[in-house]
C-alpha cells in the first residue's frame, strides 16, 4: 500500500512553514536549548503524517476516476499545509482530523513512533502532537534532557 509520501508532496506549504519556524522566538521549542542539529518541526510533522496516511490511489473502489484522486490528494495537502503552521500548533481539532485521517489508513491500532537518535527531539514531540506513541533516546545526556523537558514532562 504506497503512503502519500511515496506519491506526492506539497512542499511549498511545508517549505514556507519551516522557514518561518527560524524566526518564532516566544513559545517554540527552539528557544528551551541551542540545538546545533535541529530539524523543522514542521516539516517533520509533515512527514509523519504523509508516512502514515495512504495515497488516494490506493483505493480506486473509493476514489473511481484520476480526478477524485486528485480532488482527495488535494484534500490531505490542504489538512498538511494547516498541519504545519505554527499558528495552529494548539489546534485540538486539527490535530484531531489528522488523526482520524491516520486511522483511516492504519487503523485504530497506531504504530508508536521509536526515535534512537533523537538529538532535539523534533520527530518524538511532532509523532505526539498527532497523537502517536513516541519513544526517544539518546546517547548524549544533554539531548536526553532536552527531551525530557519537551515530551515527557508536559505530557
Amino acid at each position: 500500500m504506497k503512503k502519500l509520501i511515496e506519491v506526492a508532496m506539497p512542499t511549498e506549504p511545508i517549505n514556507k512553514a519551516a522557514s518561518r519556524e527560524k524566526s518564532i522566538r516566544h513559545g517554540h521549542p527552539s528557544t528551551l536549548h541551542l540545538w546545533w542539529a535541529r530539524r523543522p518541526l514542521a516539516t517533520a510533522r509533515a512527514v509523519l503524517f504523509a508516512s502514515l496516511v495512504d495515497d488516494p490511489s490506493e483505493h480506486p473502489d473509493k476514489f473511481k476516476t484520476d480526478d477524485a484522486v486528485k480532488a482527495e490528494r488535494q484534500r490531505l495537502f490542504d489538512i498538511i499545509a494547516k498541519i504545519v503552521n505554527w499558528d495552529n500548533s494548539g489546534d485540538e481539532q486539527l490535530f484531531a482530523q489528522a488523526l482520524d485521517e491516520i486511522k483511516k489508513s492504519v487503523g485504530d491500532d497506531l504504530p508508536a513512533v521509536f526515535d534512537p537518535f533523537a538529538g532535539g527531539g523534533t520527530i518524538p514531540l511532532e509523532a505526539q502532537r498527532l497523537g502517536l506513541k513516541s519513544c526517544a533516546t539518546d546517547l548524549n545526556p544533554v539531548a536526553v534532557m532536552i527531551n525530557k523537558a519537551m515530551i515527557e514532562l508536559p505530557a
